[in-house]
């Protein structure tokens, strides 16, 4: 049993506290996981714009996000200046690399790419992933294999964009199971691999009280699922719910899962044959603890 682990790394502080706290935390359990970081600007700050989205403050309220995120990062890009984790700490993001997990792209202005992608053209789009890629390859001196779109958010434009960019695979979307995304009828040939759990901040208050049910969730959901994706955030199980992800990772030993880069996941899916991945349009659709909607394979949809 495989579990393709994820770690979204979306804030200057979630690469500074959070990653070195889950590294110390992969090694002791043997694990290795792909983390998919923001390399820009963290403009977190502007995230207070979507007060008034049906469910953002009730969340924020269940996760306890001020005392998670803390206030240097919530005031970052408003009231306090944006810090800029891929410059500032290149030393972090190549301690990833050197602990063999993979370093994959989540996007360059999180924050821009979740409000804005709607908005965004097919050039717009192209500068912001050429600038994550070239400051990518500047830290690592390496091409980036994987792309996940900030917040679960792509339209046809992104799409398109990533497969001119020639990613091996991307984690843009929420689902079940891998798929190709079909626009205007054809299919694109970059994989998708979607997140196929709910997380932590989505689940905690609601169908999990704590950490420990997060665990539980996870392992009855693992159950039938061919090519399951688990997303960590750095700034929630990296930081103030490190037990939650201590406790999460015992379990997956305990019922014989090994966790793995979503490189390799995306190697072996296609390995099994491209004949028999499902081919469907994305479509925006709500999704239960989260605020606004989430990128989705069509007809499906997650309670």
């Amino acid at each position: 049993m495989i579990l393709g682990l994820k770690v979204d790394v979306c804030t200057y502080d979630g690469l500074r506290v959070g990653v070195p706290n889950l590294l110390r935390l992969f090694e002791r359990h043997g694990v290795r996981a792909s983390f998919f970081v923001a390399l820009g600007p963290d403009t977190s700050g502007r995230a207070l714009l979507r007060a008034l989205q049906p469910g953002f403050l009730a969340k924020m309220r269940r996760t306890g996000a001020i005392r998670a995120y803390g206030l240097r990062t919530m005031l970052s890009g408003t009231l306090l200046p944006p810090r800029h984790p891929g410059r500032r700490l290149a030393g972090i993001l190549r301690a990833v690399v050197a602990a063999g997990h993979e370093l994959a792209i989540h996007g360059y202005d999180h924050r821009r790419w979740q409000d804005c992608i709607h908005r965004m053209d097919d050039q717009t789009i192209r500068q912001e992933i050429a600038r994550a890629v070239t400051l990518y390859r500047e830290i690592s001196g390496q091409v980036p294999r994987g792309f996940g779109a900030p917040g679960w958010q792509c339209t046809a434009a992104s799409l398109r964009v990533l497969d001119e960019a020639g990613f091996a695979y991307a984690s843009d979307t929420r689902g079940t199971g891998p798929f190709f995304p079909r626009i205007a009828g054809r299919r694109v040939r970059t994989l998708q691999l979607p997140t196929t759990f709910s997380t932590l901040d989505e689940v905690l208050g609601l169908d999990a009280p704590d950490g420990d049910g997060f665990a539980a969730l996870v392992c009855r959901q693992l159950q039938g699922t061919p090519w399951p994706v688990l997303t960590l955030h750095a700034e929630m199980e990296g930081a103030g719910f490190q037990a939650a992800a201590e406790g999460l990772l015992a379990r997956m030993r305990q019922v014989g899962a090994t966790c793995l880069p979503l490189e390799i996941v995306a190697e072996r899916v296609l390995q099994a044959g491209e004949d028999g991945i499902p081919v469907t349009e994305v479509v925006p659709r709500p999704i239960r603890g989260r605020a606004g909607t989430v990128a989705m394979p069509a007809g499906l949809e997650i309670t």
